[in-house]
């Protein structure tokens, strides 16, 4: 067979070419009664022939499942992202599952768009990345439809749901008090304010600043999780408070931008400005950059999220399960 754009061949264009009903060539194909052997052979045949590969997901809603799990993330070109999905798709290829990988956006604006695409095409279950507090009334909802789904890395307070993800507060309180040592002048470039990962972060940041007898900077303490917003905050603080002794970051992309700043301004890293970041992204430990940071276990929490939803598409009605992953602290040059 030749060119790519050829129309999929339907059920319906092998019941015409061997003269019968969609039903005839439905029971046919599927084993079910009702069909001679003789016609059935001749129906396998020429659907073959044709090209005919029957629907994965009308197989699947004939059997009651899809085997498709969903799997929303606020943005891909965050590293944090594909490489979280990386232990998605393989520990559910393992399961026998297949993955949807949708955007939401940084605020989280296509989180309902994207549930109700997912859920209206029979996904069995989803894992959500980027869960804000306006969120729990459409998990609660979820809940009562028994749709079942985890959350990974972001979590919801008083909500009970399933959750895979570290201690982000005592990862960045241990991190700050190991690398603040003689530092007097700290900024705290966090993530957005809403996401319970960035508020942990921060919050975790200034318990080991206050432990030292510090207060951070003022300025810039919650922003996107971007390179961009990074560069931003630190040419805004550089401008209005001179360099600083150390820049603590929400994550790696955001340190990758402050980096950016120093290097554009001529400042020595870590002598003039130390930098941490925060995920252990895979960049972070390369060539040169060699970046203080926090290792999350993405490959893990991925695993262990897909084998949860996994327990609740089979029917396990329990308590929600808690799986909090153990982080390391990553002492590299930048600090």
């Amino acid at each position: 067979m030749s060119g790519g754009n050829r129309r999929r061949v339907t059920q319906r264009d092998v019941a015409r070419a061997v003269g019968v009903t969609s039903a005839t060539v439905s029971y046919a194909l599927n084993g079910q009664p009702g069909v001679s052997d003789e016609l059935r052979e001749r129906i396998a045949k020429v659907a073959d022939e044709m090209g005919f590969r029957p629907s994965r997901l009308a197989v699947g809603l004939r059997l009651g499942h899809t085997d498709t799990i969903g799997l929303l993330v606020p943005d891909v070109a965050n590293p944090f992202y594909p490489e979280l999905a990386s232990g998605v798709i393989e520990a559910a290829a393992a399961e026998g599952l297949q993955v949807f990988v949708s955007q939401v956006g940084l605020d989280g604006r296509d989180q309902l768009r994207v549930i109700t695409a997912l859920v209206d095409s029979h996904c069995e279950g989803l894992l959500l990345t980027a869960v804000l507090p306006e969120d729990a009334s459409m998990l609660k909802e979820l809940q009562a439809r028994r749709i079942p789904f985890g959350l990974i890395n972001r979590r919801i307070e008083d909500l009970p749901a399933d959750w895979v993800g570290i201690d982000d507060f005592a990862a960045a309180k241990e991190l700050v008090a190991q690398v603040v040592g003689s530092r007097r002048s700290v900024a705290i470039f966090g993530g957005p304010e809403r996401s319970s990962v960035s508020a942990g972060r921060t919050a975790g940041a200034l318990a080991a600043l206050r432990e030292a007898g510090l207060e951070p900077l003022p300025d810039g303490r919650a922003g996107a999780l971007t390179r961009d917003s990074g560069a931003e905050r630190a040419r805004a603080l550089f401008d209005s408070q001179g360099p600083v002794d150390l820049v603590v970051c929400g994550n790696d992309v955001i340190a990758l931008g402050v980096m950016d700043v120093c290097y554009e301004r001529g400042l020595s890293v870590p002598q003039d400005v130390a930098i941490t970041g925060f995920d252990d992204m895979s960049f972070a430990s390369a060539g040169p950059l060699r970046l203080t940071s926090v290792e999350v276990p993405r490959q893990e929490m991925g695993r262990r999220a897909v084998q949860t939803l996994r327990r609740r598409i089979a029917g396990f009605d329990g308590e929600a399960q808690v799986v909090e992953l153990p982080y390391r602290i990553r002492r590299r040059s930048t600090a």
